[in-house]
């Protein structure tokens, strides 16, 4: 019996997305809004529109780092009486800065106050997104310092870093705090999205030095048609092949109550 899911990370950005997206599978699902950089010609973000018609979805706004923080800090705030944000999001790689830059700092302590989770952009982008590729500023290892400066707040470290797997997975080891997923490996065009045993194996094997990782690891998708991502049995089949049977409660749902701790008030 496939257990209840909760996808950590998906762009259900409009109400098209969501349709086709509940259509092919169930459970809750975790809603990264976009930057507006992102946002244009056939790709538009009303995600809070969609997430708030929805009571299957949850919302984490997007922090854009070209902009002042503490007025995003404050529409925030003012969304949280709604009931729907658990999250931030922080698209690394996409725009320059790393986790632990001091201007950071007031994030973190934001989402300390309101039990907020910080999700970030990890390693190599979406191949049709606008970025400033920078990948250094992206590297796990900064989050580790942010999550040793915070350690009430949950991270997660989407991606796992992509393709730096293996140091990814050394830092979630050894930070409670910190999470991480392999959503968006299947995007087209990519090694992964072109031979999938690869990922599986590669991603296996990043995790095999730690037997109590199954703890750590979250599913997500990353699911957004308009950009090329559309997958989500793959990633089944991923959990499948990695993870013993008895493991993927933990993997769909308990690992996201736990890094989630604001989604856990409401769907736990």
């Amino acid at each position: 019996m496939q257990p209840k899911k909760i996808d950590c990370h998906t762009h259900i950005i409009t109400r098209e997305i969501s349709r086709e997206y509940f259509s092919r599978t169930e459970g809750w699902a975790l809603v990264m809004q976009f930057l507006p950089r992102f946002c244009g010609g056939g790709v538009q973000d009303d995600s809070l529109a969609t997430v708030l018609a929805d009571k299957r979805l949850f919302f984490c706004p997007a922090i854009d780092l070209t902009r002042p923080i503490p007025p995003q800090l404050r529409d925030v705030e003012a969304l949280l009486p709604c009931g729907k944000v658990v999250g931030l999001k922080i698209f690394l790689t996409y725009q320059a800065g790393r986790a632990d830059d001091e201007k950071m700092m007031d994030i973190y302590a934001f989402a300390h106050k309101h039990r907020l989770t910080v999700t970030f952009h990890t390693g190599s982008c979406s191949l049709v997104m606008p970025t400033d590729n920078d990948m250094e500023g992206s590297r796990a290892r900064y989050i580790a310092n942010a999550a040793e400066r915070f350690p009430d707040v949950n991270f997660v470290a989407a991606h796992m870093d992509d393709p730096r797997f293996e140091e990814c997975m050394r830092i979630v080891d050894g930070h409670d705090n910190i999470y991480t997923d392999f959503s968006g490996a299947y995007e087209p065009g990519t090694h992964e999205g072109a031979d999938m045993e690869w990922a599986i194996e590669t991603f296996a094997a990043a995790m095999r030095p730690y037997p109590d990782i199954y703890r750590k690891v979250l599913y997500g998708t990353d699911f957004c048609p308009p950009i090329n991502l559309s997958a989500i049995e793959e990633y089944e089949t991923t959990i499948d092949r990695i993870f013993p049977r008895e493991q993927h409660a933990d993997i769909y749902l308990n690992n996201c109550l736990r890094a989630f701790p604001r989604l856990a008030d409401l769907v736990g």
